[in-house]
């Protein structure tokens, strides 16, 4: 699996920012590897926010993104600057997610 991670700082509208990333991710949901994706805020900045996509492999990630009706596509990039990370997962985990037990506790 891979995580592509992009810091997105906001030069536009929020708005056309979101707008935009909407599209793009009507498109990338049909992309065969796609597992899941977010986008979220900074609680902090907010003229931050992270893309975070998670990608079965390298190849699945590439193949979406080299796809004409992507590479002719708006981009957020009218509106934000980027800083983005293809990364690979080193650890990860899960909370308890047993149904009747919010935040966990002993079983």
């Amino acid at each position: 699996m891979v995580v592509f991670v992009n810091k997105i700082t906001l030069t536009g509208p929020a708005a056309e920012l979101e707008r935009i990333y909407e599209a793009v991710a009507a498109f990338m949901s049909g992309q065969a590897g796609l597992i899941r994706f977010q986008l979220v805020r900074s609680s902090t900045d907010p003229d931050v926010y992270f893309n975070i996509a998670e990608w079965k492999d390298q190849e699945s990630f590439d193949r979406a993104r080299t796809q004409e009706k992507f590479a002719k596509g708006e981009r957020i990039g009218a509106v934000s600057t980027g800083d983005r990370h293809v990364c690979e997962v080193v650890f990860e985990g899960v909370g308890d997610v047993t149904p009747g037990r919010p935040g966990g506790g002993p079983r």
